[in-house]
């Protein structure tokens, strides 16, 4: 977007809000009209009409749509609002996948951190014995997916 577009759209909410507040429209191809008036009429009022009670209707409140007038047309009418997160990469995408499939395992325990950056996955962090080391990595690489596992895990017990 340019700068010319940038200056541009609030300087045509800023005209469609005066316009509406004032009682004009704008059709959009830059002429401006009166905006019909539902009640008003520019006929001299009559003698009968002065000298009679006024009328239920006349009495009635006004409408509370002269508060929508006021405001730019897109604030008037309730739609709703989607939010999307940006899709996940492909490295979160298969992170996710060895976090939870090292995290399903009731047979490991530790503290267990995964990296994955173009299809190697990185385990960092101790877990309590050698077997769980050695268990930690075949679950990994069992993660369709990954062709290569970086195994940076140590055992607490056994060390070799």
């Amino acid at each position: 977007m340019n700068a010319r577009m940038k200056l541009a759209v609030p300087l045509m909410l800023a005209t469609t809000a005066t316009l509406a507040a004032t009682g004009y429209a704008n059709l959009g191809d830059d002429s401006i009209v009166p905006a019909p008036q539902a009640q008003q009429s520019m006929a001299p009022p009559d003698q009968a009409a002065m000298s009679a009670p006024p009328a239920e209707e006349s009495v009635a409140a006004p409408a509370p749509a002269a508060d929508a007038a006021a405001q730019p047309a897109q604030y008037s009418s309730r739609e709703s609002v989607t939010v999307t997160a940006p899709r996940p990469g492909n490295d979160e995408l298969l992170r996710n996948a060895v976090m939870d499939r090292l995290s399903g395992d009731a047979r490991l325990s530790g503290r267990i951190g995964v990296e994955a950056y173009r299809h190697t996955v990185s385990l960092t962090g101790r877990v309590m014995s050698t077997s769980q080391v050695e268990r930690a990595e075949s679950l990994a690489r069992g993660v369709d997916g990954v062709w290569d596992v970086n195994n940076y895990l140590s055992a607490r017990v056994g060390r070799s």
